[in-house]
């Protein structure tokens, strides 16, 4: 017995490295795509870089969907660097997407800088800046004080108890999956009742965890604020909060569905099972709408199909992976042949798993359109070239994953024949079940790497507005480089993806100081010819001081030639995005650096 149990050990502790893995990684697949939703500022009054004669009694804000407020989300500097918002920014009544402040009498003449962070329908927080004149433009306009990136211990504790919330979440929905759909023998046991009970309490910590920390996420506060009252009122107010309570009165539900299922599926009817089975499958889909309605699929691009597409995605990944993690421990070694999953289970769930595979591929696939824009995308992008590496892993997981479905077929076949031979032949089963227990725990450990794969494109800049390659002379470029007087020229490569949506932009920034600044922006189309293009957007960002976006309005002065008209407050390295459409549907953001100086 110790000779079989010693070698056994290894292997359980990879076992649970890779439930670990799956555990912290396993939801983040709901995220391939994240739509570039976040909340954008539509109009301002007054109209950034607009030369007032006198001081406004206040400043409104309308943004393109409703908005939370942290303290301080809208600040107001004058030419001397002195606030003169009255710190009691709010939203006007009636419109949960207009926020105003106001201001206290000032008679300074020159020009004004007004900063904002707000909080998205998507939960994240969102800021920007813009200047405007009294009587004239100053020389210099007052900096506002970087914005808050916010602690960097909350941003981690948030993002891993999201993730924790993800994982628990699969591993609950398949552990239920797997009972309702493929062993209803097993409720009577204590295997998969128990994983399914760990899925269910981790899922309760981390939404509660969630629930205290985005407050302090969204208001850039340290983890003290944690507990703040006002903290978690702010959280409560965004959808995601009507969401994270929702999941917790499912969860209370979800408890006494667990409770009855592990009592009344062993010997349930073919009717009660069913039953059993839809009660479960409305869980599963309500759970999986709490983050749907709360996140990015609400509020991106064409949220009426890309909801029922991310909860069909949450549901499949969370059955198919969460039945992984269950096999993971049903075949772990030494438990041996008996009280585990028979040949029957274990062929209903590689069938369950094909049907959830063609979901998550399908959906996975649309969601990935939504931010890779064009298939230039793929190789001009950070965002293609790690969603390229995740294809891969993904062919390799089905690779496995046809291992493990013949390994079950094989396990299937060794006990029909044990039936008939005897002890002799039913040895000859156990060899079959050990390839099988070798390749779910191969398949696990892939879908974590595919998993983390798809935690990278979350963070990454989605393809769709991501910056392609710039030209050689941009290459040597320092974001750190001193600020140097005088205009900037650059020519800058686009691709929409669409056709005839490859060109280049001339671009030309002048005089290259503090103060009123013109771009001039020369469209090429890909013959080389000058292009008209049905829109062309330019915003101005400091990174250094986490200044802006400062949006610089745009007018068309003769065919394919546009000239921009801005302020720049500060001396520094800025970088200058300009945003191409070529068609209703096709459109690319790229960058150039802008240096200016004093």
């Amino acid at each position: 017995m110790h000779s079989h149990r010693g070698p056994g050990r290894p292997g359980r502790r990879l076992r649970r490295v890779v439930v670990g893995l799956l555990l912290l990684t396993a939801g983040l697949l709901a995220g391939t795509g994240v739509a570039s939703a976040h909340a954008v500022l539509d109009s301002t009054t007054p109209a950034a870089g607009s030369v007032l004669p006198a001081l406004p009694n206040e400043i409104t804000l309308t943004f393109g969907e409703a908005v939370v407020l942290p303290a301080g989300a809208v600040r107001v500097f004058g030419p001397d660097g002195v606030e003169v918002d009255d710190g009691r920014a709010g939203h006007v009544v009636g419109s949960g997407s207009t926020v105003r402040v106001g201001l206290r009498p000032a008679r300074a003449e020159g020009s004004y800088t007004v900063a904002w962070r707000v909080v998205s329908a998507d939960t994240h927080p969102v800021s920007g800046a813009f200047t405007f004149s009294v009587g004239h433009p100053s020389a210099t306009a007052a900096a506002p004080p970087p914005v808050a990136g916010g602690s960097a211990l909350v941003g981690v504790l948030y993002g891993v108890t999201r993730a924790l919330a993800f994982g628990s979440f699969a591993v609950l929905v398949g552990a239920l999956a797997f009972l309702l759909l493929c062993w209803p023998d097993g409720a009577g046991r204590p295997l998969v009742p128990r994983v399914a009970a760990t899925g269910w309490a981790v899922l309760v910590v981390s939404t509660v965890g969630t629930l205290l920390l985005q407050g302090p996420y969204g208001d850039g506060l340290g983890l003290a604020d944690v507990v703040e009252p006002g903290a978690v009122a702010t959280t409560l107010s965004l959808p995601l909060g009507s969401a994270l309570v929702a999941r917790l009165l499912l969860l209370m539900l979800g408890v006494l569905y667990l409770g009855r299922l592990r009592h009344r599926l062993p010997t349930a009817t073919a009717g009660a099972r069913a039953g059993l089975t839809a009660v479960g499958a409305v869980l599963a889909v309500g759970l999986a709408a709490t983050w749907s309605v709360s996140g990015h699929a609400a509020v991106g691009l064409q949220p009426w199909l890309a909801l029922p597409a991310d909860v069909a995605h949450l549901v499949a990944m969370a059955t198919w992976l969460g039945g992984l993690v269950v096999l993971a421990c049903a075949l772990r070694p030494g438990r041996g042949c008996q009280g585990g999953p028979g040949a029957a289970a274990l062929t209903r769930f590689s069938l369950v798993a094909r049907y959830c595979v063609a979901v998550v591929v399908a959906t996975g696939t649309y969601q990935s359109w939504r931010q890779l824009g064009s298939w230039t995308a793929f190789v001009d992008t950070d965002y293609g070239r790690v969603l390229l590496l995740k294809i891969v892993a993904v062919l390799a997981l089905l690779g496995v994953a046809e291992l493990s479905r013949r390994a079950v077929h094989g396990t299937s076949g060794a006990r029909e024949r044990s039936a008939a031979g005897g002890a002799t032949a039913a040895g000859r089963a156990a060899p079959g079940r050990r390839t099988l227990a070798r390749t779910v725990l191969a398949e696990t450990g892939i879908a974590a790497v595919v998993l983390a794969l798809t935690a990278v494109l979350v963070n990454a800049e989605p393809g769709r507005t991501a910056e392609p390659a710039a030209v050689a002379g941009q290459a040597g470029s320092s974001p750190t480089a001193p600020a140097r007087t005088g205009p900037t020229e650059a020519t800058v490569r686009y691709d929409t993806g669409g056709p005839g949506g490859r060109g280049t932009l001339d671009v030309r920034v002048e005089p290259g100081r503090i103060g009123p600044a013109g771009v001039l922006v020369t469209v090429h189309g890909p013959d080389g010819a000058v292009l008209d293009v049905p829109e062309l957007r330019l915003a101005l960002r400091l990174p250094a001081r986490n200044l802006g976006p400062l949006q610089v309005p745009v007018t068309r002065t003769a065919p394919g030639r546009y000239r921009g008209d801005g302020e720049i407050p500060l001396a520094g390295e800025w970088q200058l995005a300009l945003t191409v459409r070529t068609s209703d549907v096709d459109e690319v953001t790229v960058r150039t650096p802008v240096a200016v100086g004093r």
